[in-house]
């Protein structure tokens, strides 16, 4: 069935590291700290309806970046290595480092926004796994000084039980090429686990999925991991986290995020009545004695959910808000924000559904999510701008705003779509936000300087 299959088509990384409570956002205060191309696309942006009084301001010495008004395309991240396949399958911003992971080249990247600000460029670091590659990359996390890195291998690798990788920023900085500090494995992991397709950090803790594959009848699980007083070592879990009601195949981690002391985790596959892959999502609320083997806190449902429409296939979190994806609901999918009750977190439906416009059913729209404050922001990887195109695949990115009364159903406040991303490009596989700052991956982009794969950062207002 197309809407199964298409889970592990590509890895699903979830692609969604916490974050919410990254480092705050550094970016140029000014147009004039941007570089030459960020400030041409801007500057057009800004002079969208405005007169020309204000026309001619806007070309004045230093306008504060929050007059801009419209979201603009700044740079074009690309990879210096040989092999950069699906470069762009996951993506993380904290402050000013961007993480990119190329799973089908077993690699990640690291981007150093510098001194003149951020502008296309190629990497400043690669992170490798010390053993094999393949798959290394299908999900990546930040939080300040430390990076993690999933390996599910489950494509043509010699063992498929997964690990995390953790990366802490040595004294000198980010550069060159590293391996890793740390690895995170499960004490019970199995063949066919996967432990890494989805990763999270927030701080000390990390969390890993591990939805299993067809070719297990594991429910899946997620992996809470800790760091030891002394710093990252090599380690099993801290604590395992599964659903209650799980059943196989239910691929339960598909998708983790975490905020602080709360964790969600999506199971896009879960049957919900009698409605096959509907899907759910679980929250963890970390008990006050800290991390231990637990089940869920609260299941999230979709009150309008149908038969395949893969609810759960991405999740964030941030503080009392969860948004979790369901590409293939009609119509061209959606995303789903959950706010957290006053009483705590309880077995619940939507506060608010979010679609777009100007879209076609096929889009995949919250195939990947992220969330901030104020923002969450949904890829769309199967978009194509002409409905008669049916290859076309180009892929968007989806910008909502919370009204000032709070979320409710809401239409897209922008559309972010790569100025170079075309046919097959699927821009919107993964998403990250910070700030003013959008990232995101278009993992098959062949038009990003002949590569295949990229990633694009987009800023707003």
């Amino acid at each position: 069935m197309r809407s199964t299959r298409l889970l592990y088509t590509i890895i699903v990384s979830c692609l969604l590291p916490n974050l919410c409570f990254a480092e705050s956002d550094k970016s140029p205060h000014t147009i004039a700290d941007l570089p030459p191309e960020a400030q041409t696309s801007i500057l057009a942006a800004l002079a969208l309806g405005a007169g020309s009084a204000q026309r001619e301001a806007h070309t004045q010495a230093s306008p504060k970046l929050p007059e801009i008004r419209h979201w603009a395309q700044l740079a074009a991240l690309s990879s210096s290595n040989q092999f950069p396949y699906f470069f762009g399958a996951s993506v993380a911003i904290s402050g000013n480092t961007i993480v990119v992971g190329a799973p089908n080249g077993g690699y990640a990247a690291v981007f150093i926004k510098p001194a003149s600000g951020w502008q296309n460029m190629t990497e400043v670091a690669t992170l490798n796994s010390s053993g094999e590659a393949c798959d290394f990359g299908t999900s990546v996390a930040i939080s300040g000084d430390t990076i993690v890195v999933g390996q599910p291998q489950i494509q043509f690798c010699s063992t498929s039980l997964g690990a995390a990788y953790v990366f802490v920023k040595p004294p000198g900085g980010w550069s060159g090429t590293l391996t890793q500090t740390a690895v995170l494995t499960a004490s019970d992991g199995v063949e066919f686990d996967a432990l890494g397709s989805s990763i999270s950090i927030d701080g000390n803790t990390v969390v890993a999925g591990a939805p299993g594959t067809f070719a297990t009848s594991d429910t899946g699980a997620a992996y809470v991991f800790v760091e030891p007083s002394n710093g990252w070592a090599n380690m099993t879990q801290t604590a395992k986290l599964t659903a209650s009601d799980g059943v196989a195949g239910d691929v339960f981690g598909t998708a983790v995020s975490i905020s602080v002391t709360t964790v969600v985790a999506g199971a896009p596959n879960a049957a919900i009545g009698g409605n096959k892959y509907q899907g759910a999502a679980y929250v963890f609320v970390e008990p006050s004695g800290g991390w231990s083997n637990m089940t869920q806190t609260a299941k999230l449902t979709a009150s309008d959910g149908g038969p395949s429409n893969n609810f759960g296939t991405s999740v964030a979190v941030c503080g009392q808000t969860a948004v979790v994806g369901a590409p293939n609901a009609t119509p061209g999918g959606a995303g789903y924000v959950f706010v957290e009750p006053l009483s705590g977190w309880m077995n619940m439906t939507q506060t608010a559904k979010l679609t777009a416009t100007g879209g076609y059913s096929q889009d995949e729209m919250a195939w990947s999510v992220a969330v901030d404050s104020n923002r969450v922001v949904a890829g769309a990887r199967q978009y194509q701008s002409d409905g008669s195109c049916h290859f076309c695949l180009e892929g968007a990115v989806y910008v909502f705003e919370k009204p000032t009364t709070g979320w409710t159903n809401a239409i897209q406040k922008a559309k972010l779509t790569g100025s170079d991303a075309r046919l097959f490009s699927y821009l919107g596989t993964s998403v990250a936000i910070s700030g003013h700052l959008v990232v995101a991956g278009a993992s098959f982009d062949n038009n990003l300087h002949r590569t295949n794969g990229g990633a694009y950062i987009f800023v707003g207002p």
